[in-house]
């Protein structure tokens, strides 16, 4: 398993091949911080979480996701404040 912090407003493409999402852990919910996810190498494309941006849950929260993605993995941040979340895939 490979992990990676995020912890800005910004589209971060993570992989960009064939995967699998085991899921995001939830470091600081920042301030009105918004995620999506997507089965893309774009910030477009298949959403595999939050066809429209959601908020990012309270510290402490894990969103298990448990999927594979086909194309790529792309993450993407925004809101007033960032927080950090920890993405975690294969």
């Amino acid at each position: 398993m490979q992990c990676k912090e995020l912890n800005s407003n910004a589209t971060t493409v993570i992989k960009t091949r064939p995967g699998y999402l085991q899921g995001i852990q939830v470091n600081n919910a920042g301030s009105a911080w918004t995620l999506q996810v997507f089965d893309n190498i774009t910030n477009s494309g298949t959403a595999i979480g939050g066809a429209t941006a959601f908020t990012v849950p309270a510290a402490g929260q894990s969103l298990n996701y448990d999927c594979h993605f086909s194309t790529g993995l792309t993450i993407v941040t925004s809101g007033t404040t960032a927080g950090s979340i920890t993405v975690e895939w294969y």
